[in-house]
């Protein structure tokens, strides 16, 4: 079924008040949103060997972690997916082929990123993240989420970003001003 189809019916289905009366409840505009951005991230990136299943992975606390979850079905339909939650910082490299950040101390993140330097491991957080070494960092701004890049991160990595990420960058961004 194609990308619009799903999103179609996605939210056919989430505008039937209690048709999922034992499902979790919905997800908001602002996590929808976040998410979206997050596999459009993903869609422009192209790994040295495209990994099946993508190995999402969460370290640190974070809200978003639900809706990139449950947004990976119907969003990223094309990409199999599998969700892990980090305890020790040490598995990153091996073990993720994205890697989200949640709240943490600057220098626990800084350690981290620069244990994956240099592997094919995508790396998103927030609005600071990018001066910390990360390559993508998601900002809140007037109720949108928008994203900014760190060439100097995605040029050391082996990875390779589609340059229309940018033009979905500025988009974000003439939305939200």
């Amino acid at each position: 079924m194609s990308r619009v189809l799903h999103g179609i019916l996605f939210f056919c289905l989430m505008a039937m008040p209690g048709a999922w009366a034992s499902d979790p409840p919905r997800l908001t505009e602002a996590q929808t949103s976040h998410a979206a951005i997050v596999w459009g991230i993903v869609s422009y990136t192209r790994w040295p060997v495209q990994p099946s299943p993508l190995r999402v992975c969460f370290i640190g606390q974070t809200t978003q972690a639900e809706a990139i979850q449950r947004s990976s079905d119907w969003i990223e339909p094309e990409h199999n997916s599998v969700m892990l939650k980090l305890d020790t910082p040490n598995e990153a490299a091996s073990r993720c082929d994205l890697l989200y950040f949640g709240t943490q101390a600057l220098p626990a993140t800084e350690r981290i990123l620069r244990q994956i330097a240099g592997k094919p491991v995508l790396s998103i957080e927030g609005q600071d993240f990018c001066s910390a070494g990360g390559m993508f960092c998601l900002e809140k701004a007037d109720g949108n989420t928008r994203f900014s890049v760190s060439l100097d991160a995605v040029s050391r990595s082996p990875l390779r970003i589609n340059p229309q990420v940018f033009r979905l960058s500025r988009q974000l961004r003439e939305i939200g001003s």
